[in-house]
């Protein structure tokens, strides 16, 4: 593990002493970078400090760590400037290499270092794969009369960003996968952390996350045959999680409607279902996806229309293409050729056609828009 700390002048008095006390230890001290390096025991210590607190309390502090970890100093300017803002940014990212778990001592800080390096390290989980262990708050100004700070953890807030990504993903493209994993990583770090014997652990979150994460393989696999059981399935979950959602995920609690609402239209396999599951993938830009299903509805349509059953899907393609060779002019007819064109070509990545034939990405969407403009008229009259 390693800790990174800020290191700030102190002002005029310097720091203080306190005891400072997490989960249940003291530790006394006028350096909380000290007291976090004695209860984590990291490999390395990283202080990243400007040349004024360098000049005021570097010696003394890197004096005190040294017994307990590797010490090293991360030079930083002062911040006075946007261009001095990124190469605080660059300094913090020359420290942090590939998988490191860090711990995230926010407590000192001139002005507004301590929030560029949490937005730092955030960027750096999704591209160096960096896992934040602690973010740790010595609250000095907050001891009591035997002069006891307490630390804040606000670990749990660090993970306001990863959920705001898993949110964005969720809104812009209906997928819930990471909401999913999220909820999942909630309960197997509160089991990690209290143990299972606890009676206060949430229950539910894996299940409503594996629900979740069911519901979004379907969609994005096109299982439609399977999909109401699942959605019903996540439906279930919810409602099992609701509370805990409150307690322990509370970030995710403003989605849960969201995420039904979402879902709910396409819990049952019909035509009309289908008809609107087309248009659900084209605004939630899953273009191949709706391409795919429109072909399977135009056959499910005809099957409706002639009043056959279900399991003569392959007649009725063979009647559709069979109609198409003849240059039918119904409208049924030519849906199914422009359908099955669009389809083959996009399942087929554009190959298999002389140089210059397949259609261009924006050709398939276009094609794309008027397909499902034509499926939602023809499901809202039948015709």
């Amino acid at each position: 593990m390693k800790l990174l700390a800020f290191l700030g002048t102190g002002g005029l008095q310097g720091y203080q002493r306190a005891i400072y006390r997490w989960n249940g230890s003291d530790y006394d001290t006028e350096y909380v970078q000290e007291a976090f390096a004695h209860w984590l025991q990291p490999e390395e210590t990283c202080i990243v400090l400007t040349q004024g607190a360098r000049a005021k309390h570097w010696d003394a502090l890197r004096l005190r760590l040294e017994p307990c970890t590797q010490v090293r100093a991360v030079d930083i300017p002062d911040g006075r400037s946007e261009a001095e803002l990124w190469d605080i940014f660059d300094a913090i990212c020359e420290v942090v290499q590939e998988g490191d778990e860090i711990a995230f001592d926010i407590t000192h800080g001139f002005r507004s270092l301590p929030m560029i390096a949490m937005l730092t390290i955030a960027y750096l989980k999704q591209v160096k794969g960096v896992q934040v262990r602690y973010v740790l708050y010595g609250a000095y100004e907050a001891r009591d009369a035997n002069n006891v700070a307490p630390v804040f953890d606000l670990t749990p807030f660090a993970a306001l960003l990863d959920w705001l990504a898993a949110a964005k993903m969720f809104i812009a493209t209906g997928d819930a996968r990471e909401l999913g994993r999220l909820s999942e990583q909630v309960q197997n770090i509160a089991y990690r952390e209290q143990g299972g014997g606890s009676e206060n652990l949430p229950r539910t979150l894996k299940n409503f996350g594996n629900a979740a994460g069911e519901v979004s393989e379907s969609l994005l696999l096109t299982r439609i045959p399977r999909l109401p059981e699942t959605i019903r399935n996540f439906t279930e979950q919810k409602q099992q999680a609701q509370a805990e959602v409150q307690q322990w995920a509370r970030p995710l609690a403003p989605l849960l409607d969201r995420m039904a609402a979402a879902y709910q239209p396409f819990q049952e396999n019909a035509l009309a279902t289908h008809a609107a599951l087309i248009q659900w993938y084209f605004e939630n830009n899953h273009v191949a996806q709706a391409v795919l299903l429109a072909r399977e509805w135009v056959i499910s349509y005809y099957l409706h229309q002639q009043m056959l059953p279900p399991d003569q899907r392959q007649a009725a393609e063979d009647a559709l293409n069979e109609r198409a060779k003849r240059h039918a002019s119904d409208p049924l007819t030519k849906l199914w050729s422009r359908v099955r064109d669009v389809r083959n070509d996009l399942a087929h990545c554009g190959f298999g056609r002389a140089e210059g034939q397949a259609l261009s990405a924006s050709n398939l969407r276009r094609n794309a828009v008027e397909i499902v403009q034509q499926i939602r008229e023809m499901a809202q009259t039948g015709s």
